[in-house]
Order: structure tokens, then C-alpha cells, then sequence
């Protein structure tokens, strides 16, 4: 990890990503402690977009790969967001981006106008949802507030999420 190259993985956790990435599944759920989403903090080392190269790299390895149905799930956002992810790489299906408030306090984010949705008038969470018995399986992520209210919901199917 250099200052004109930072890391947030690193050589030993980027090498288990990678062969992880690799292996054979119908969804690859890819968890991330902050936004991996483009301009979610722009420049901030809280959250991908402070490494954006090395997100890069790894949006690159999942094209090189072929690798299908990934989706990614993160946190520490004081809010609950849904995002689509345009990696920018040609014949790259789009990455969905799925993040979880917190339960613990009510500190109020202000949403992101990209995201698809966004949710902060209560503390909330994330519920992920997988249906593997389709003919196309689906994966469902919606938000629940504390009061236990589904607020907004996204299903994505398992045949959006290959290469052409």
C-alpha cells in the first residue's frame, strides 16, 4: 500500500477475493463494510471512493472473469440505500449495490440523488431475500423500517445479472 496507490484490501484479503469471486454460485454476494458505490462520499477514505482504482481493479476482474450474479451489500451509512452500479466496462452487466441503516440511534444522512431509493426518517435495515427455486432466481432486497414497515423494495433476477 503506497500513498499514491492506497489499498483498502491489500495484497493477502485481494488475492482471497479474487479465487472467492471465482467460484461457482448462482448469486456472489460480495459484503462491504462502506459504499463501493461511485460519488456515494467522493474522495473519502471512508468509503470506496477513496480507492477508487483498486475498485476499479476488482469491477475489471469481475468482467475479465465472466463472473455472474454478483451483488454487493454494505453498511455505515446512517441511511438505507439502493443503488445501480455502471462499472463503465463494455458488456459488463450492472452491479446492484444494496445498503443497511443502523437500529442503534437516529443520525440522519441526507439521500444520495443517484441512488434508486433511499430511506432515513427512521432507523431501519436491509432484509435480503432469495428465491434459488425460480426458473430465473431472484434476489429481493427491502427496507424495513424500526416500526417494522416495508418502505421500498427491488427484486433483480438472476438473467440481468450475466455477461451478453
Amino acid at each position: 500500500r503506497s500513498k499514491d496507490n492506497p489499498s483498502m484490501l491489500g495484497p493477502a484479503q485481494m488475492k482471497w477475493l479474487k479465487q472467492t469471486l471465482k467460484k461457482p454460485a448462482t448469486f456472489t454476494v460480495f459484503c462491504t463494510n462502506v459504499p463501493m458505490t461511485p460519488k456515494v462520499k467522493p474522495g473519502s477514505k471512508d468509503t470506496w471512493d477513496g480507492f477508487a482504482a483498486e475498485r476499479q481493479k476488482i469491477f475489471q476482474f469481475i468482467s475479465d472473469q465472466k463472473i455472474p450474479g454478483v451483488i454487493i451489500l454494505s453498511a455505515d451509512r446512517h441511511r438505507s440505500d439502493a443503488y445501480k452500479i455502471d462499472a463503465g466496462i463494455d458488456g459488463m452487466y450492472p452491479l446492484y449495490e444494496w445498503q443497511s441503516s443502523r437500529l442503534t440511534n437516529q443520525h440522519v444522512h441526507g439521500l444520495i440523488k443517484h441512488s434508486l431509493f433511499g430511506y432515513n426518517e427512521k432507523q431501519s435495515f436491509g432484509r435480503v431475500d432469495f428465491d434459488l427455486k425460480a426458473a430465473d432466481p431472484t434476489v429481493k432486497y427491502t427496507i424495513i423500517n424500526i416500526d417494522g414497515k416495508p418502505i421500498h423494495n427491488l427484486t433483480v433476477k438472476r438473467s440481468e445479472l450475466q455477461f451478453k
